[in-house]
């Protein structure tokens, strides 16, 4: 649905209660453990929901709650264990060497290997995954620290979606097909 005109564009964070609260990056690193790990959790608690609902509804087709529960599990779990894992050992990092570059980043990932094979218990996902997660921890920490988003503006301002100013050669519609 259009937006009206001069209605500012609301972030995710705020239409969703699970998103609120603290950031991952409002707290420099190595400090606030509790909000860094809040701050990636809840991500993790979302996306493995939303891949609970679509195993559950189109891969698996559970029948009751227990079966339900254990996709729920089978997501949430090592999401969570990553994340977890990435953070705490991020912030240990941190204060251990006392400095904030992308070598901590490097052995949050690298302590996430573990909770990784113990997930699929295969190397031939363990080793893509381990890589993927390296590549893309390494590429938000360049961007937080040379301030550059790899993806979209986060606050994009959207104006109105019928603007027919740009239209004043039509002086009536033209005729409709049907």
């Amino acid at each position: 649905m259009p937006m009206p005109y001069g209605e500012k564009y609301t972030p995710l964070n705020s239409q969703l209660l699970i998103l609120r609260g603290p950031n991952y990056y409002d707290a420099p690193e190595g400090k606030n453990p509790w909000e860094k790990l809040w701050g990636i959790n809840k991500y993790c608690i979302l996306s493995s929901a939303f891949a609970t609902i679509g195993d559950a509804l189109f891969i698996s087709q559970t029948k009751n709650l227990i079966e339900t529960m254990n996709v729920l599990s089978f997501y949430l779990l090592p999401s969570v264990g990553v994340a977890t894992t990435f953070a705490s050992v991020t912030y240990i990092a941190t204060n251990v060497r006392g400095k904030d570059d992308k070598l901590n980043y490097a052995i949050g990932v690298a302590a996430c290997i573990p909770v990784l094979h113990a997930f699929k218990k295969k190397q031939s996902f363990t080793i893509p995954a381990t890589i993927f997660l390296m590549i893309a921890a390494l590429l938000k920490k360049d961007s937080k620290q040379n301030e550059w988003n790899l993806f979209n503006n986060p606050n994009p301002e959207l104006g109105n979606f019928y603007d027919y100013s740009l239209v004043g050669t039509i002086t009536e519609w033209p005729r409709r097909p049907y």
